[in-house]
């Protein structure tokens, strides 16, 4: 989806006669989620998310030079099948910076609320675990402004984790692959953007399963971001760390 987007871009800014531009950044990802059900048998649970991210200088390769965005994110679900559950965060803070692709673009930072509604349905196929994610967004963005921008964003993921020494994925001890690769569509409020589909990011990472219950990813991230006016786009590329303690993972019933 992602090349397809790239090749559109092209080709329109060669029939416009306006040359193409592709900005390159170096970046550094990281997530930490902790969650479990709230007792032994509920359909319900909780979920903390955080995330931690740096960014190198345009045209540098130190990835921890200067912040990009650290956020929490609290999360209550509901589980409605074995393999379907549905949460919402009703409000996550994140403080981020702008990004650093070229030398001119502003090291601001921007205080944004958002309010989160998230479906999660898994499938498997032999050892295979495919994962779909919806999630449905609403942002206030510059609350710290005067005027505080607001809209929407839909994110979509399909992921597929495929363990290597075991035909499963929740067994201790397990070495799995995790590839995913996730768009993001924006719109309404205060979005004043003529390109929609505003982020593509791909990844792709090596775990391992320590614990019944935990579990850690070393991967690589590379995420392609529009910018409003069509001829420019923003390549982001670095490592991506995960870390989870997934305390529900331990009830057979819920894998």
């Amino acid at each position: 989806m992602c090349s397809l987007h790239i090749l559109s871009l092209q080709t329109k800014a060669q029939f416009e006669e306006i040359e193409n531009e592709v900005n390159e950044n170096q970046v550094l990802y990281t997530k930490w989620n902790f969650s479990d059900f709230f007792y032994e048998g509920s359909k319900w649970n909780w979920d903390m998310d955080v995330v931690y991210r740096r960014q190198s200088d345009p045209g540098r390769s130190n990835i921890y030079e200067n912040p990009l965005r650290m956020s929490f994110r609290p999360w209550v679900g509901y589980q409605f099948a074995k393999l379907t559950r549905v949460s919402i965060s009703p409000i996550g803070l994140a403080n981020t910076q702008g990004r650093l692709t070229v030398s001119d673009d502003d090291f601001t930072t921007e205080r944004e609320l958002r309010s989160t509604l998230q479906i999660n349905n898994n499938a498997y196929y032999n050892r295979y675990n495919f994962t779909h994610r919806l999630r449905f967004e609403s942002r206030w963005r510059g609350i710290d402004r005067p005027e505080i921008d607001q809209n929407f964003r839909v994110r979509y993921r399909m992921r597929v984790r495929i363990p290597l020494n075991y035909d499963y994925f929740y067994v201790n001890n397990t070495w799995y692959l995790n590839l995913y690769s996730e768009v993001h569509v924006e719109f309404g409020g205060d979005f004043t953007g003529t390109n929609y589909l505003t982020q593509n990011r791909n990844y792709g990472g090596l775990g391992y399963r320590f614990w019944d219950w935990a579990r850690v990813e070393l991967g690589y991230l590379h995420q392609y971001v529009p910018r409003g006016n069509y001829y420019m786009v923003d390549v982001l590329r670095g490592p991506m760390f995960y870390l989870y303690i997934d305390l529900f993972s331990r009830l057979k019933s819920y894998r």
